[in-house]
């Protein structure tokens, strides 16, 4: 068997870092591997190629993906060729549905195998793409265990493989350190990955901040800033809001274990924040029209992994209007008075793990994509 080439496909931060993983699972499984890659940093230092920079594509929204897709067509124009002039033995997307179900076309037109990763969210919309996957997509992994039957309803291979998560973070502090860590309050802000969600919603976050700052005048407050954000956006928004914040570039996980709380945008923070046991809220804003367009397309009552794993309202969400810094302090300013209620939220939280797996989602999907490249 000659060498191996793999193309893996991501679209934004979170997918770079599950990309990266599995990468590395693939060359531990067999080292001579060619992996190519639209990523970014974790594919890069797991020795992929990248044929292009997810720095470049970041968007969100429904309107404000608009801007981005000349840059998307040209993108696919290259993809195509790269298909046609390496002919790798197997594609693997990652997430971000809505521009690689059409990449998956273009390999399945070309009989290369494709092994989706971390499905499209069929669950909380646009239910109806499912069966544009049963025809372009030979093998579905996915990384919640409620998933599993709805892609066997309509006849595609799914394996449950575990959320990678688990594979890139450490243990939970202990509680006797968590409720160390109490006495000196932090409050950790994680305002997205974007620079548009971080210009949107950083400014609510500082506002809350600075009402519960009011109330206890001793809380330390930590931005987390994400590595695909100029660290200047930050600065020009904490200047302009005037609140005292403590800028961390470190992974976002050792911002969230240093907090006694939480305050999350949307996405796959939420869920990291839940298996550190570190009680949060959430807040997501967008612009008025996506918001418009979400709420007829979006089925779900609740918009945060953790809720959604949860089936209940465990953890608070301001959406759009609702994220007002005084209600949004209102409801936080308990899980700093009451150690009881931080307790039980925390341990609510961690009980969420059990959802997800084992450790090993990457070696379990790397296994899989070799399988599939090997047919």
């Amino acid at each position: 068997m000659g060498r191996r080439t793999v193309l893996i496909l991501t679209g934004e931060p979170s997918g770079d870092r599950a990309g990266g993983l599995l990468a590395r699972e693939l060359r531990n499984l067999e080292p001579t591997t060619r992996i190519l890659a639209v990523g970014g940093p974790h594919l890069r230092e797991a020795g992929a190629v990248i044929v292009e920079d997810i720095g470049r594509l970041s968007a969100m929204g429904f309107v404000e993906v608009l801007g981005h897709l000349p840059r998307l067509w040209e993108l696919r124009a290259r993809i195509a060729r790269l298909l046609d002039e390496e002919r790798p033995d197997v594609v693997v997307p990652i997430d971000y549905p809505d521009f690689h179900l059409g990449v998956a076309k273009l390999a399945k037109s070309r009989r290369i195998p494709v092994v989706y990763y971390i499905g499209p969210q069929i669950w909380a919309w646009r239910a109806g793409r499912i069966t544009e996957i049963a025809r372009v997509v030979d093998r579905m992994l996915v990384v919640f265990p409620f998933e599993t039957e709805l892609y066997e309803k309509a006849g595609v291979r799914v394996d449950f493989v575990g959320h990678p998560l688990l594979d890139s973070l450490d243990e939970p502090s202990s509680s006797d350190d968590v409720e160390a860590n109490a006495a000196h309050p932090r409050l950790a802000l994680l305002a997205g990955s974007r620079v548009q969600e971080v210009r949107r919603i950083l400014p609510v976050m500082l506002e809350t901040a600075a009402v519960l700052r009011r109330r206890h005048p001793e809380l330390r407050v930590l931005v987390s800033v994400a590595p695909s954000v100029p660290r200047g956006e930050y600065d020009e928004i904490v200047r302009a809001q005037g609140v005292d914040v403590e800028l961390l570039a470190e992974r976002a996980a050792l911002t969230l274990r240093a907090a006694t709380i939480a305050l999350v945008t949307s996405g796959t923070a939420t869920l990291e924040a839940a298996l550190l046991g570190t009680p949060l809220a959430v807040l997501y804003r967008t612009s008025r029209l996506t918001w418009a367009i979400g709420r007829r397309v979006v089925r779900l009552p609740r918009i945060s992994l953790v809720n959604i794993l949860a089936q209940r309202e465990l953890v608070p969400e301001f959406l759009q209007d609702a994220a007002r810094p005084e209600a949004i302090a209102d409801a936080m300013s308990p899980l700093l008075d009451d150690p009881a209620k931080r307790r039980r939220m925390r341990s609510e939280l961690l009980a969420l793990r059990a959802l997800l797996g084992e450790p090993g989602a990457s070696l379990r999907a790397a296994r899989i994509v070799v399988e599939e490249a090997s047919r």
